[in-house]
Protein backbone atom coordinates (compact mmCIF):
# COMPACT_ATOMS: atom_id res chain seq x y z
CA UNK A 1 0.00 0.00 0.00
CA UNK A 2 1.04 3.36 -0.75
CA UNK A 3 2.02 5.64 2.09
CA UNK A 4 0.57 9.01 2.00
CA UNK A 5 3.42 12.24 2.23
CA UNK A 6 0.65 14.91 3.18
CA UNK A 7 -2.80 14.75 4.47
CA UNK A 8 -5.35 17.11 4.89
CA UNK A 9 -8.29 16.97 6.97
CA UNK A 10 -10.97 19.46 6.64
CA UNK A 11 -8.82 22.64 6.17
CA UNK A 12 -10.64 26.37 6.21
CA UNK A 13 -8.86 29.44 5.67
CA UNK A 14 -10.28 32.28 6.41
CA UNK A 15 -9.05 35.88 5.32
CA UNK A 16 -11.24 38.84 7.18
CA UNK A 17 -14.25 36.90 7.30
CA UNK A 18 -13.86 35.27 3.49
CA UNK A 19 -14.29 31.69 3.84
CA UNK A 20 -11.39 31.36 0.90
CA UNK A 21 -10.94 27.73 1.81
CA UNK A 22 -14.12 25.34 2.99
CA UNK A 23 -13.16 21.91 4.34
CA UNK A 24 -10.46 20.69 2.16
CA UNK A 25 -10.11 16.79 2.60
CA UNK A 26 -7.79 14.22 0.92
CA UNK A 27 -4.01 13.43 0.37
CA UNK A 28 -1.21 12.90 -1.54
CA UNK A 29 0.97 9.74 -1.97
CA UNK A 30 4.58 9.34 -1.29
CA UNK A 31 6.36 9.51 -5.02
CA UNK A 32 2.99 11.07 -6.35
CA UNK A 33 2.33 14.43 -8.61
CA UNK A 34 -1.05 16.15 -7.37
CA UNK A 35 -2.03 18.95 -10.06
CA UNK A 36 -4.31 21.56 -8.65
CA UNK A 37 -6.00 23.34 -11.38
CA UNK A 38 -9.34 25.43 -11.30
CA UNK A 39 -10.05 29.07 -12.12
CA UNK A 40 -8.79 32.29 -10.80
CA UNK A 41 -9.77 32.65 -7.31
CA UNK A 42 -10.68 29.08 -6.88
CA UNK A 43 -8.15 28.94 -3.58
CA UNK A 44 -5.65 26.79 -5.24
CA UNK A 45 -2.22 29.04 -4.53
CA UNK A 46 -4.20 29.17 -0.68
CA UNK A 47 -4.87 25.54 0.03
CA UNK A 48 -0.93 24.83 -1.60
CA UNK A 49 0.39 27.38 1.42
CA UNK A 50 -1.58 25.88 4.08
CA UNK A 51 -0.21 22.32 2.63
CA UNK A 52 3.18 23.58 2.62
CA UNK A 53 2.67 25.82 5.98
CA UNK A 54 3.56 28.90 4.66
CA UNK A 55 0.47 29.95 5.50
CA UNK A 56 -1.46 27.97 8.48
CA UNK A 57 -4.99 27.33 8.23
CA UNK A 58 -7.70 28.89 10.48
CA UNK A 59 -8.86 25.14 11.22
CA UNK A 60 -8.30 21.54 10.15
CA UNK A 61 -5.42 19.57 9.63
CA UNK A 62 -2.40 18.80 7.84
CA UNK A 63 -0.55 15.88 8.89
CA UNK A 64 3.16 15.52 7.09
CA UNK A 65 5.35 12.28 7.99
CA UNK A 66 2.52 11.39 10.75
CA UNK A 67 3.16 15.00 12.29
CA UNK A 68 0.21 17.28 12.51
CA UNK A 69 1.93 20.43 11.64
CA UNK A 70 -1.06 22.28 13.03
CA UNK A 71 -0.38 21.49 16.45
CA UNK A 72 3.50 22.09 15.89
CA UNK A 73 4.78 25.25 17.57
CA UNK A 74 7.34 27.55 15.22
CA UNK A 75 9.88 25.83 17.16
CA UNK A 76 8.87 22.65 16.24
CA UNK A 77 8.50 23.36 12.41
CA UNK A 78 11.53 24.91 11.74
CA UNK A 79 13.02 21.52 10.48
CA UNK A 80 10.35 21.33 7.32
CA UNK A 81 12.85 24.05 5.37
CA UNK A 82 14.66 21.05 5.11
CA UNK A 83 11.74 18.28 3.72
CA UNK A 84 9.43 20.53 2.51
CA UNK A 85 10.43 22.80 -0.96
CA UNK A 86 9.13 25.38 -2.61
CA UNK A 87 9.38 27.06 -6.01
CA UNK A 88 6.98 30.20 -6.21
CA UNK A 89 6.11 32.09 -9.34
CA UNK A 90 8.24 35.18 -9.18
CA UNK A 91 11.39 32.75 -8.79
CA UNK A 92 12.32 35.00 -5.26
CA UNK A 93 16.16 34.83 -5.91
CA UNK A 94 18.73 37.13 -4.10
CA UNK A 95 19.92 39.65 -6.91
CA UNK A 96 23.04 40.39 -4.87
CA UNK A 97 24.30 36.64 -4.71
CA UNK A 98 25.47 34.63 -7.91
CA UNK A 99 23.27 31.78 -8.84
CA UNK A 100 25.58 28.98 -7.55
CA UNK A 101 25.55 31.21 -3.96
CA UNK A 102 21.67 31.35 -4.28
CA UNK A 103 21.00 27.84 -4.29
CA UNK A 104 24.04 27.17 -1.22
CA UNK A 105 22.56 29.65 0.95
CA UNK A 106 20.20 26.91 2.32
CA UNK A 107 22.10 23.49 2.29
CA UNK A 108 24.90 26.06 4.34
CA UNK A 109 22.61 27.82 6.81
CA UNK A 110 20.03 25.15 7.73
CA UNK A 111 21.94 21.57 6.63
CA UNK A 112 25.26 22.91 7.81
CA UNK A 113 27.26 21.63 4.65
CA UNK A 114 30.28 22.84 4.42
CA UNK A 115 31.11 25.27 1.73
CA UNK A 116 32.99 22.78 -0.53
CA UNK A 117 30.23 20.16 0.18
CA UNK A 118 27.57 22.79 -0.65
CA UNK A 119 29.49 24.06 -3.91
CA UNK A 120 29.69 20.00 -4.94
CA UNK A 121 25.49 19.59 -4.26
CA UNK A 122 24.83 22.68 -5.65
CA UNK A 123 26.74 22.18 -8.93
CA UNK A 124 24.97 18.67 -9.53
CA UNK A 125 21.40 20.13 -8.88
CA UNK A 126 21.92 22.96 -11.20
CA UNK A 127 23.07 20.32 -14.26
CA UNK A 128 20.16 18.73 -13.80
CA UNK A 129 18.55 21.86 -14.13
CA UNK A 130 20.61 22.83 -17.39
CA UNK A 131 21.78 26.11 -15.56
CA UNK A 132 25.29 24.78 -14.49
CA UNK A 133 27.09 27.30 -16.94
CA UNK A 134 25.46 29.99 -15.33
CA UNK A 135 26.89 29.54 -11.77
CA UNK A 136 28.43 32.51 -11.51
CA UNK A 137 26.43 34.43 -13.12
CA UNK A 138 23.94 36.81 -11.59
CA UNK A 139 20.10 36.74 -11.18
CA UNK A 140 19.65 39.72 -13.09
CA UNK A 141 21.09 38.56 -16.15
CA UNK A 142 19.12 35.49 -16.49
CA UNK A 143 15.70 34.88 -18.82
CA UNK A 144 13.10 34.46 -16.55
CA UNK A 145 12.77 30.48 -17.41
CA UNK A 146 16.60 30.42 -16.41
CA UNK A 147 15.70 31.97 -13.35
CA UNK A 148 12.71 29.78 -12.51
CA UNK A 149 15.10 26.87 -13.42
CA UNK A 150 17.71 27.81 -10.78
CA UNK A 151 14.61 28.20 -7.82
CA UNK A 152 14.10 24.77 -8.64
CA UNK A 153 17.74 23.87 -7.75
CA UNK A 154 17.69 26.01 -4.74
CA UNK A 155 14.60 23.84 -3.39
CA UNK A 156 16.02 20.65 -5.22
CA UNK A 157 19.55 21.10 -2.61
CA UNK A 158 17.66 20.84 0.16
CA UNK A 159 16.90 17.25 -0.37
CA UNK A 160 12.93 17.77 0.21
CA UNK A 161 10.77 14.75 0.59
CA UNK A 162 8.07 17.20 -0.85
CA UNK A 163 8.14 20.21 -3.61
CA UNK A 164 5.42 22.12 -4.02
CA UNK A 165 5.12 24.27 -6.94
CA UNK A 166 2.89 27.28 -7.54
CA UNK A 167 2.08 28.19 -10.41
CA UNK A 168 5.70 27.88 -11.84
CA UNK A 169 5.29 28.88 -15.62
CA UNK A 170 2.90 31.76 -14.78
CA UNK A 171 5.71 34.98 -15.13
CA UNK A 172 7.30 33.70 -18.04
CA UNK A 173 7.53 34.35 -21.96
CA UNK A 174 5.88 31.69 -23.70
CA UNK A 175 9.52 30.53 -25.28
CA UNK A 176 10.20 30.22 -21.46
CA UNK A 177 7.49 27.67 -20.58
CA UNK A 178 9.27 24.79 -22.32
CA UNK A 179 12.35 24.46 -20.29
CA UNK A 180 10.84 25.05 -17.18
CA UNK A 181 8.13 22.58 -17.67
CA UNK A 182 10.29 19.69 -19.37
CA UNK A 183 12.79 19.92 -15.92
CA UNK A 184 9.18 19.28 -14.01
CA UNK A 185 8.10 16.71 -16.12
CA UNK A 186 11.75 15.11 -15.21
CA UNK A 187 11.27 15.15 -11.81
CA UNK A 188 8.01 13.42 -12.05
CA UNK A 189 9.35 10.73 -13.96
CA UNK A 190 12.29 10.56 -11.05
CA UNK A 191 8.79 9.60 -8.61
CA UNK A 192 9.83 13.21 -6.61
CA UNK A 193 5.89 13.87 -4.57
CA UNK A 194 4.93 16.95 -5.95
CA UNK A 195 1.87 19.41 -5.55
CA UNK A 196 1.48 21.80 -8.60
CA UNK A 197 -0.84 24.55 -8.85
CA UNK A 198 -1.02 25.44 -12.67
CA UNK A 199 -2.93 26.72 -15.07
CA UNK A 200 -1.50 24.63 -18.30
CA UNK A 201 -3.39 21.76 -18.86
CA UNK A 202 -1.60 19.88 -21.63
CA UNK A 203 1.01 19.84 -18.69
CA UNK A 204 -1.34 18.54 -16.22
CA UNK A 205 -2.41 15.64 -18.51
CA UNK A 206 1.23 15.02 -18.87
CA UNK A 207 2.65 14.86 -15.37
CA UNK A 208 -0.33 14.34 -13.03
CA UNK A 209 -1.29 11.10 -11.28
CA UNK A 210 -3.88 12.71 -9.63
CA UNK A 211 -5.90 15.94 -10.01
CA UNK A 212 -8.08 17.93 -8.50
CA UNK A 213 -10.07 20.39 -9.89
CA UNK A 214 -11.54 23.45 -7.08
CA UNK A 215 -14.33 25.77 -7.35
CA UNK A 216 -14.96 28.50 -5.03
CA UNK A 217 -12.85 27.34 -2.11
CA UNK A 218 -13.85 23.16 -2.49
CA UNK A 219 -12.59 20.37 -4.41
CA UNK A 220 -15.24 19.68 -6.92
CA UNK A 221 -13.54 16.59 -8.18
CA UNK A 222 -10.97 14.61 -8.50
CA UNK A 223 -9.34 11.52 -10.24
CA UNK A 224 -6.43 10.91 -12.59
CA UNK A 225 -6.29 12.85 -15.77
CA UNK A 226 -7.84 10.74 -18.24
CA UNK A 227 -11.16 11.06 -16.15
CA UNK A 228 -10.77 14.65 -15.27
CA UNK A 229 -10.19 15.47 -19.17
CA UNK A 230 -12.46 13.11 -20.72
CA UNK A 231 -15.15 11.66 -18.33
CA UNK A 232 -15.87 14.52 -15.55
CA UNK A 233 -18.45 13.70 -13.24
CA UNK A 234 -19.38 17.28 -12.20
CA UNK A 235 -20.97 19.82 -14.42
CA UNK A 236 -18.71 22.28 -13.30
CA UNK A 237 -16.03 20.55 -14.08
CA UNK A 238 -17.20 19.71 -17.84
CA UNK A 239 -17.91 23.25 -17.97
CA UNK A 240 -14.08 24.83 -16.63
CA UNK A 241 -12.93 22.36 -19.24
CA UNK A 242 -14.35 22.92 -22.21
CA UNK A 243 -13.25 26.72 -21.49
CA UNK A 244 -9.82 25.79 -20.92
CA UNK A 245 -9.54 23.78 -23.67
CA UNK A 246 -11.84 25.86 -26.26
CA UNK A 247 -10.59 29.60 -25.10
Amino acid sequence: MTKAAITVKNVKKEFKGNEVLKGITGEVAESQVLTIIGPSGSGKSTLLRAMSQLDAPSSGTVIFEGEDLTKSTKKDLSHLGEKIGMVFQNFNLFPNQTVLQNVTLGPIRVKKLSLEQANQEAMFYLKQVGMADKAAAYPNSLSGGQKQRVAIARALAMQPKVLFFDEPTSALDPENVKEVLKVIQKLAAEKMTMVVVTHEMNFAKKISDKIWLMDNGKVIEEGDPQTIFTNPKESLTKRFIEQVVFD
